[in-house]
């Protein structure tokens, strides 16, 4: 039998090679990009597309992959197409748990390599540069089964056409961006965004760099950048806004600098939202630190008994229970950021939303970010070719001025992905061009409709994570396989969960189009049940690894096929395993520990000194950690985060002498030696690095715990003189209120122990 797939994103080369796997189909996919990958169809230098190519994964490799291709068995260095075959490779590597966007592409492209290449002579199954212009299902006259004609536009420009008894639809969910939905007003606007007299209005995923969004001469000292948007996209913007506003003042050689001073971002928010970090405490002790879908995806967590999933509206106390346990892993109700950050329960609050960030809580915190609640109702050009915002406030409306530039992030629309679809199929599935968010009505884990069986969607629905539309791929596969054995007329085995019950969606689809209060941020979005459901459904294989059945973390590599590649799945399943414990030892304290430290805080130091080289006295004044993109030096080692430390404030000494002080530093991560850094700056530029002062060494989590704080202690030999230094983090969730360095110095010249302690300042 023959099956065409249209998209050669994860969806589409899942399902490739799922469907070839059984021998039962000749299949072709088409894919109108020039490469495979989706959304991930891009390379180091790509410029065009919905990600950047140095954009991070949201979720660890763990999930960010297949079942049976190991992230380290991948060439992601850059500057190399692909891994070559003269025995080089990716054993010279690492791979970040968290891969950025061109490095996923380089993955999708060896899974097509080691899957779906041509073998014996056999066509290439993969047709790129191929854009499925028009679908039409008709009956066939001589196997009586339906067939489907698709119409494909080739790189000639050409239209060809080709019959298939199966279609696949693995064309993404996240297919155009969803545009404002209201016009411009003033001198010099545009509808719906796009370039006003100096102001630039772009969707979240244009945004490259500040001088793509400010233009090559306009300065915008003083002014705002204006964020719209409720959810990640929102949040993960807002930060990358942040951040590279902080890289341009305090970079050294930046040519931005005096042009963004004192310019922020405005995040006007119509619902709190919570910002996690990649890495997030696995207790609320907060001295040990997990990736954060690995804690999310914890199987000993979940109630004994066969795993069963959830979907669609929240009831209340489920609502309340969400927000308590991320309440508990950002450390508080967020009052301390911002007052629109903030969910209170009296006041009928929604599901929870949240941003997957590293940076924007402590960017609010920081006041980089301005985080208002509203919604924006205009936008209008004034005079000065600055824009003006009017937003619908609580309890008032009210409106920004003095925009420099707008950022909408506002998600995306499926419908393109759905327009080859003839309206007769659509009609059957329910389509509604106006539910953004569910548009098709679809049972068996979002794949089919009962009506349609030789039509599946894989992938389709917010937030699709690999490891399910690989399953939506075995389950498809395998219906169809029982199908083929049932004969025309015959019936396949079919199943319906209760949260996919037409009832219930068309309940759910009306409830996002008024903005219920009950639909959570993803509708389908447990991953951990979907996987168990369906793996139990097909009667996969377990591969556990070394972990016990209901322990450790979901991964594709837990459930297999006959055919999968088990070397690889066990692979996976041994990196996974080491990961675990290794963050369980207290890996990865680390970097929680310097992304805690960010931002501004009010000093107190005390010196005791034992000789008159340095006098004793109180030193009062203030202190910040800004982010910055890692900078070169002449140690040539890299690191993953930088953060340069600027200290002033007016020390005191007991004799009552008075003087101004000053200093810096620049704390560096590094995540391939989990090490944490401090470095000296150069006397002749103080933004650059010049050489080490010490490396921390984080105590186990057992001492942590006992001390009530994440503890580091570090040493450094300055000529003939010892310092010893002890850090005293007692972070809470991921939030860090107040800390204490402490330096013991002894040597030839030097007897003193300076404590300092550092607090947040007052909002």
């Amino acid at each position: 039998m023959s099956a065409i797939i249209i998209g050669a994103g994860p969806a589409g080369l899942a399902a490739a090679k799922t469907l070839l796997e059984t021998g039962r189909f000749n299949i072709k996919v088409y894919e109108k990009k020039t490469r495979v990958g989706g959304i991930w169809a891009l390379d180091e230098n790509t410029v065009e597309g919905l990600l950047p190519p140095d954009t991070p994964v949201n979720l660890s490799r763990f999930t960010v992959s297949f079942s049976d291709l190991d992230w380290n068995d991948v060439d992601i260095r850059p500057g190399r197409e692909l891994v070559t075959d003269d025995g080089s490779g990716p054993s010279q590597q690492y791979v970040p748990l968290f891969p950025k966007a061109w490095q996923v592409n380089r993955y999708l492209e060896q899974y097509r390599k080691q899957y779906l290449s041509p073998k014996n002579g056999e066509a290439e199954c993969i047709h790129l540069g191929c854009e499925v212009v028009d679908v039409q299902r008709s009956p066939s006259s001589t196997s009586g089964r339906p067939r489907w004609t698709v119409a494909i536009r080739d790189p000639n420009g050409s239209t060809v056409q080709e019959q298939a008894d199966y279609l696949i639809a693995a064309s993404g969910f996240f297919s155009k961006p969803r545009e404002l939905g209201w016009d411009m007003k003033g001198p010099g606007s545009s509808a719906n965004g796009g370039q006003t007299a100096k102001a630039r209005i772009i969707h979240s995923s244009q945004f490259r760099s500040l001088g793509q969004l400010l233009g090559d001469d306009n300065d915008v000292s003083g002014k705002k950048v204006l964020v719209i948007g409720g959810g990640n996209s929102s949040g993960e913007v807002a930060a990358n806004v942040a951040f590279q506003l902080s890289d341009a003042l305090w970079s050294p050689g930046s040519k931005l600098r005096d042009r963004v001073r004192d310019t922020k971002v405005v995040h006007v928010t119509p619902r709190p939202l919570y910002a996690l970090p990649p890495f997030t405490p696995i207790d609320e002790d907060s001295v040990t630190f997990f990736p954060l879908d690995l804690k999310f995806y914890d199987l000993s967590k979940r109630l004994a008994g066969p795993i069963t999933a959830n979907a669609g509206q929240l009831q209340e106390d489920a609502k309340n229970m969400l927000h308590g346990i991320i309440q508990t892993m950002v450390g508080g109700d967020q009052s301390d950021l911002s007052d629109a950050l903030v969910s209170k329960p009296q006041e009928g609050r929604s599901a929870p939303y949240v941003a997957l960030s590293e940076g924007y809580a402590e960017y609010v915190r920081m006041g980089l970010i301005e985080a208002i609640g509203g919604r924006v109702k205009q936008l209008t050009t004034v005079e000065d070719g600055s824009l003006q915002a009017s937003v619908t406030g609580i309890p008032e409306d009210f409106q920004i001025n003095d925009i420099a530039a707008v950022i909408h992030a506002n998600g995306y629309t499926p419908s393109s992905a759905l327009q080859y679809l003839p309206q007769e199929v659509k009609d059957v599935l329910d389509f509604d061009p106006f539910s953004l968010r569910l548009p098709l009505i679809l049972e068996r884990w979002q794949t089919m409709h009962p009506k349609i069986p030789d039509l599946a969607f894989l992938g389709f629905y917010e937030g699709p994570y690999w490891g399910v539309m690989e399953m939506q791929a075995r389950l498809t596969a395998q219906r169809w396989v029982q199908a083929l054995s049932n004969g025309p007329n015959g019936s396949s085995e079919t199943a319906q969960q209760a949260y996919e019950e037409t009832t219930k969606l068309k309940e759910l689809r009306l409830a996002m189009q008024v903005k219920g209060l009950d639909v959570p941020q993803y509708w389908f979005g447990d991953y951990l049940g979907y996987m168990e459901e369906l793996a139990a459904h097909l009667k996969l294989t377990r591969n556990d690894g070394k972990f016990s059945e209901r322990d450790g973390s979901v991964s594709p590599a837990r459930y297999l096929l006959p055919t999968s590649n088990k070397q690889q799945a066990d692979q996976i399943m041994a990196d996974l395993f080491s990961t675990w414990h290794e963050s369980l030892g207290g890996k990865f304290v680390a970097r929680a520990a310097l992304r805690a430290m960010q931002g501004r805080w009010d000093i107190q130091r005390r010196i005791d000194s034992k000789n008159n080289v340095l006098p004793s006295g109180i030193l009062e004044g203030s202190a910040s950690f800004y982010p910055r993109s890692p900078t070169p030096d002449k140690s040539k080692k890299t690191f993953d985060l930088e953060l340069l430390y600027v200290e002033s404030g007016t020390f005191k000494a007991d004799t009552g002498a008075t003087m101004t002080a000053t200093r810096r530093y620049v704390y560096r991560y590094s995540e391939e030696r989990d090490q944490l850094s401090v470095w000296f700056v150069k006397p002749s530029d103080d933004l650059e690095v010049d050489y080490l002062f010490h490396n921390l060494a984080f105590v186990p989590p057992e001492e942590a715990k006992k001390e009530g704080a994440c503890i580091a202690k570090a040493d450094h030999l300055c000529i003939d003189d010892m310092y010893w230094t002890t850090y005293r983090l007692p972070i809470k969730g991921i939030a860090l209120q107040g800390f204490e360095v402490k330096h013991v110095v002894k040597g030839p010249r030097k007897d003193y122990a300076a404590v300092t302690r550092y607090s947040r300042p007052a909002r």
